[in-house]
């Protein structure tokens, strides 16, 4: 493999994801942020905007990433689309685009960037699924979504160990950050109390379980979910 480690996180315009390639740029990644929206902090990341709810722009994006950055090493699969509503108001196109961005968008990433790593000797794979693709959620076109990635974690942990090719998927539950700061203040502190630890993640405890499971330290894990979820 190369002795250059590319990295691509999506969406990094948000705290998590700008926290995951902080982290990954400190273990020595050259990082590149793939996300809709332009950071709105600088970062130690090269920014590629692109809309993960259409495969054809994805595609493109993805293109011209292999041909200015090189093939990647790593893939953190972290945007996601998230917009609470009941049950009653949930459309055909909110369901449609919680799955086009946390479903098809993933599982398209993961298939074409393995295609560069199967042809570079292999590398690694985080996805960001939920504690809501556990045991449902209140949301359910949000937590169906991400019981979708967990499942397809285990599958193409099976599929691509043959080519060197670790992918592994990270199950948090409330982080201080992004989805977390939208909740109702009185929904979030009921879900806090039932919370062992009594309190939400922070963004930099997600990023340093990617930044164990990218790393060699986690070299024989696979096709796995990892909950970090505060004891729940």
């Amino acid at each position: 493999m190369s002795s250059v480690r590319n990295a691509l996180v999506t969406g990094t315009s948000g705290e998590l994801g700008a926290a995951i390639a902080t982290r990954l740029a400190n273990d020595g990644y050259r990082v590149v942020g793939l996300d809709l929206r332009a950071p709105t902090v600088a970062g130690p990341w090269q920014h590629y905007s692109s809309d993960l709810s259409s495969i054809a722009t994805l595609s493109a994006t993805l293109d011209q990433i292999h041909r200015e950055v090189g093939p990647l090493r790593l893939l953190v699969n972290n945007a996601a689309y998230y917009n609470p509503v009941s049950l009653w108001d949930l459309t055909p196109e909110q369901i449609q685009r919680t799955m086009a961005v946390n479903v098809t968008a993933v599982m398209y990433l993961c298939q074409q960037v393995a295609k560069q790593m199967k042809d570079t000797g292999g590398g690694n794979i985080v996805n960001i699924a939920s504690i809501a693709g556990r045991g449902g959620s209140s949301q359910i076109d949000y937590g169906a979504s991400k019981a979708a990635v967990i499942n397809m974690t285990a599958t193409f942990g099976r599929l691509l160990a043959e080519h060197n090719i670790r992918i592994n998927a990270i199950a948090p539950a409330l982080i201080d950050a992004g989805m977390g700061k939208v909740l109702p203040p009185a929904v979030k502190e009921k879900y806090l109390q039932t919370t062992p630890l009594k309190r939400a993640a922070h963004p930099r405890e997600i990023a340093n379980v990617v930044a164990f499971l990218a790393s060699d330290e986690a070299s024989y894990i696979t096709g796995s979910t990892v909950d970090v979820n505060g004891g729940l």
